[in-house]
């Protein structure tokens, strides 16, 4: 299944943020699953800000989720996702398709 911005819609206005967040990393953690055999992500608040750390294989990328960004969210609600694959692509972590 695609991406689904009536799903993210509904979604980013009945949870917290916190909740969200886990939720789209659930969705990006699939597609790194289809190019690499181990993949674990978790989350932890930091103030105002998300700190996230996701092992990949032997590599772990840590990527803060800025209080901007997650206000953000209402009005974009894939730009978790632009977060996580531009820290995946600097870091040349392949992703597949992520799925819903």
């Amino acid at each position: 299944m695609a991406r689904n911005p009536i799903v993210r819609n509904i979604l980013i206005s009945r949870q917290p943020r916190d909740e969200y967040v886990k939720y789209v990393m659930k969705c990006v953690s699939r597609g790194l699953k289809e190019h690499h055999e181990q993949v674990d992500a978790r989350a932890m608040r930091q103030g105002e800000d998300i700190q996230t750390k996701w092992q990949i294989n032997d590599r772990v990328i840590e990527v803060t989720l800025k209080s901007d960004v997650l206000a953000s969210l209402e009005t974009e609600p894939f730009a978790l996702d632009e977060v996580f694959m531009r820290a995946f692509e600097r870091n040349d972590v392949r992703l597949g398709p992520i799925k819903e």
